[in-house]
C-alpha cells in the first residue's frame, strides 16, 4: 500500500436538526475547511418520513444533497422546484441569498440516507444571483475500478466531469469498494487539499489506519495521493477536495462569509424578505 501522510483525523460529532439527528463532520475544531468545503452532515441510512425540513435561508455558499438512497423534493423562495432519487444531488448556489425547502419522499422510496455539503463561494462570487439545479443519477459521471465503483459528482479527473458546477472546481467523488479490495485515489492538482470521510463499512488508509462511518482523515496541502483497502467487509468513502477556501470564514448559521458586516447585512436582507418568503418564512 502507497504511504500517504494524513495531516488530522477526527470523528463527526452527532447533531440535532429539525427532527433528527445527523453527523457533523466539518466545520469541525480541528479544521473549518477541507479544500472549499466549510461543511459537511451525514444523515441516515434511516426509514424516510414525510417531515420536511422547514423553509431556512442560506447565504455566501453552494448547498448540495448528495442523495445516496431515497427521494427528496427541493422548493425555494425563487420559485424553483426539483425531485431527485437515489444517486441524485440538489445543488443551490445560494450567493446574495435564498431560502429553500427540502421534503423526503416516502411514497417513492421508504428509506432516506445522503449527505448535505457545503462549499464556500470565492469572495468575488458571495453576492452573485442565486441558482439552483436538480442533477439526477443518471447525469452522475460512474465508473468501475479495481473493483470499486466510482461515482463523481464534481470536479475533473481526466477526461470525467462531475455534473455539479462548483465555481471553485472542487472534487466530490464517491467511492464504493467491496470486500478485499485496493484502489488508489490520485489527484491532478498539486495546489488542492483533499480528506476522506467514511460513509460506511470499513476502510484502511496508508498505515493501517481504519476509517469508519464517521472518521474524517484530511490530507496535508500538496498530498494528492489517497490509498484505500478493505478486509472482510466493503466501505463506502467520499472523497473532497479542491482549492483551500478563501479565509476569512465567517460562520453565522446558514450563512458563511467574509466578514462579520457581511454577515450582518445577510442577516437584515433575510429579516426583511429580500431573499424572498417561502412558507411563510421570514413573515
Amino acid at each position: 500500500m502507497e504511504c500517504t501522510l494524513i495531516q488530522q483525523l477526527w470523528q463527526a460529532e452527532e447533531a440535532p436538526v429539525a427532527h433528527f439527528t445527523v453527523l457533523r463532520a466539518l466545520p469541525h475544531q480541528r479544521t473549518h475547511a477541507v479544500g472549499p468545503f466549510v461543511f459537511l452532515d451525514h444523515f441516515g441510512p434511516a426509514q424516510a418520513s414525510p417531515e420536511t425540513l422547514p423553509a431556512h435561508p442560506h447565504a455566501g455558499i453552494e448547498v448540495m444533497t448528495l442523495l445516496l438512497e431515497g427521494a427528496n423534493e427541493h422548493r425555494d423562495s425563487l420559485g424553483h422546484t426539483g425531485v431527485v432519487e437515489s444517486g441524485g444531488c440538489q445543488w443551490m448556489r445560494a450567493g446574495s441569498g435564498i431560502l429553500h425547502a427540502e421534503t423526503n419522499l416516502p411514497e417513492r422510496n421508504p428509506r432516506i440516507h445522503g449527505l448535505q455539503v457545503w462549499a464556500r463561494l470565492p469572495t468575488a462570487m458571495q453576492n452573485d444571483a442565486p441558482q439552483y439545479r436538480a442533477i439526477h443519477g443518471r447525469d452522475v459521471v460512474r465508473w468501475q475500478e479495481a473493483g470499486a465503483a466510482h461515482a463523481l459528482y464534481a470536479g475533473n479527473l481526466g477526461e470525467r466531469r462531475g455534473p455539479i458546477p462548483l465555481a471553485t472546481g472542487g472534487l466530490l467523488l464517491l467511492v464504493d469498494l467491496p470486500p478485499h479490495a485496493s484502489v488508489v485515489f490520485r489527484g491532478e492538482q498539486a495546489s488542492f487539499e483533499y480528506g476522506v470521510y467514511g460513509v460506511g463499512g470499513s476502510a484502511r488508509l496508508a498505515g493501517g489506519v481504519a476509517l469508519e462511518r464517521g472518521g474524517f482523515a484530511l490530507f496535508g496541502l500538496g498530498q494528492t495521493l489517497v490509498s484505500l483497502d478493505t478486509q472482510g467487509d466493503g466501505a463506502q468513502v467520499l472523497i473532497m477536495g479542491g482549492p483551500p477556501a478563501e479565509r476569512p470564514l465567517v460562520f453565522g448559521g446558514p450563512f458563511v462569509l467574509d466578514s462579520h458586516q457581511s454577515l450582518r447585512q445577510a442577516h437584515q436582507r433575510y429579516a426583511s424578505g429580500q431573499m424572498g418568503t417561502l412558507d411563510g418564512v421570514p413573515f
